[in-house]
């Protein structure tokens, strides 16, 4: 009876350790998906206008005074705020045309990143050289390691 369950344990574990070997990982399917919702949405909302980036200023600059108020804050992170608070006063909004730019090339770095990370999960796409010259070189230092260790002795 024993023996059976022994076996029958060796046989089950088999079976969902060959069944574990998935194309791509679970959490890296996930995160893709994720990316190319925040692609898609970006593409449908098209770039922010520039009321928009002037309200975003506004509530950032609003948030730090009243971080800067509170008196939680002394020494270098008051200091750290009021810089902060400076920086955001003292940078010029970009024109409609530069915002426009900055989103398209952002949706553009966002689609070869995706393209880039599919190719590489995908197998086929793989460099066959550059897998045998990896194999190769871990046989070398593996070489180099057994000589280092007869040597010794």
């Amino acid at each position: 009876m024993k023996k059976i369950l022994f076996l029958l344990f060796f046989v089950i574990s088999g079976l969902m350790i060959a069944d574990d070997h998935k194309r791509m990982p679970a959490d890296m399917q996930n995160k893709m998906w994720m990316v190319k919702l925040k692609m898609d949405l970006a593409e449908l909302k098209g770039p922010p206008s520039l009321a928009e980036l002037k309200t975003k200023r506004e509530n950032r600059l609003v948030d730090l005074d009243l971080l800067i108020d509170s008196g939680k804050y002394k020494g270098n992170a008051l200091e750290r705020l009021t810089s902060m608070r400076n920086r955001v006063l003292e940078t010029n909004l970009p024109s409609q045309d530069q915002i426009n730019q900055r989103h398209d090339r952002r949706l553009r770095m966002m689609k070869s990143k995706m393209r880039s990370r599919a190719k590489m999960m995908d197998r086929k796409f793989r460099d066959p050289r550059r897998e045998r010259d990896m194999l190769e070189r871990e046989r070398r230092e593996m070489r180099k390691q057994r000589n280092k260790n007869r040597n010794k002795d």
